[in-house]
C-alpha cells in the first residue's frame, strides 16, 4: 500500500475536512477513490472504525467486486456496494463520498423543495431523492446506480444521507458541502415560516453560462 500513500493522504485530508463540518460522523459516512495505477482497484475507508482517528494503514484496497486485495484485519464497510456499483457503472467517476449531513437529510425526509436561492443551488440544480434500502445489500447499490445512470453525480438516500460522485475527491467534497449549505438555508427559511426569494431566470442563465451546471 506504500505506493498509494499520497492518495491515502488526500483521503485523510478530505475526511478531516468533512468531519470538521459534521458531515462525516464518528461511525457514519465513507469515502472511496480509484487507485491511480488501476481504475479497477479502489481505496476505501473500512467499516466500524472511529473516523476521527482514522490512520493510513486502516484503509482497504478492494477490486470492483469488493474483494480485499491488501492484508488487513479490517473489514469493508456495509456501504461498499453503494460505492462499487457507482464506480463499476460510471467510468467517468473516480471518487465517491457518502455523508450523513443533517440538513440534507431533513430535506430528504420532508421533501422541502430544492430551490435556486444561491449560485450554489443553481449549479447543483435538481436534488434527486431515492428511497432507503437495506444497507449492505446489492439493492442499495442498484438504487443509487439508477439515480446516477443519466449522468447524475449525487442523490439523497431518504432516511439515510447523501452520496456524491465526481472526477476527483476534491470535486465530490465540494459538491457535498454546496448541497448541505443550500439545504441548511432552505430548512432555516422553512422553520422561520419564510418563503425565500429566488434568483431570476436571467440570473440563473448567467450562472449556468459562467460556471456550467453540475
Amino acid at each position: 500500500m506504500e505506493q498509494y500513500l499520497p492518495t491515502i493522504k488526500d483521503l485523510l485530508d478530505i475526511k478531516d475536512e468533512l468531519y470538521a463540518k459534521g458531515l462525516i460522523t464518528p461511525f457514519g459516512g465513507n469515502i472511496s477513490v480509484r487507485c491511480p495505477d488501476d481504475p479497477k482497484k479502489v481505496l476505501i475507508t473500512p467499516g466500524s472504525v472511529y473516523k476521527k482517528n482514522l490512520r493510513p494503514d486502516q484503509f482497504l484496497c478492494v477490486d470492483l467486486e469488493g474483494n480485499i486485495l491488501n492484508e488487513s484485519k479490517y473489514k469493508t464497510t456495509s456501504e461498499t456496494p453503494i460505492h462499487l456499483t457507482i464506480l463499476r457503472d460510471r467510468p467517468d467517476i473516480n471518487a465517491v463520498i457518502h455523508t450523513h449531513p443533517v440538513y440534507t437529510t431533513i430535506v430528504g425526509l420532508t421533501e422541502i423543495e430544492f430551490l435556486p436561492i444561491t449560485s450554489d443551488a443553481v449549479i447543483v440544480g435538481k436534488l434527486p431523492i431515492v428511497e432507503w434500502t437495506r444497507t449492505g445489500t446489492a439493492e442499495s447499490g442498484q438504487t443509487l446506480s439508477q439515480a446516477f445512470s443519466k449522468g447524475g453525480l449525487f442523490a439523497v438516500i431518504r432516511n439515510h444521507g447523501l452520496v456524491v460522485g465526481g472526477p476527483t475527491l476534491h470535486f465530490a467534497s465540494g459538491i457535498t458541502s454546496m448541497i448541505e449549505d443550500t439545504c441548511k438555508e432552505l430548512v432555516i427559511c422553512k422553520s422561520m415560516g419564510i418563503t425565500p426569494k429566488l434568483l431570476s431566470k436571467e440570473d440563473i442563465d448567467y450562472i449556468h453560462m459562467r460556471r456550467g451546471q453540475v
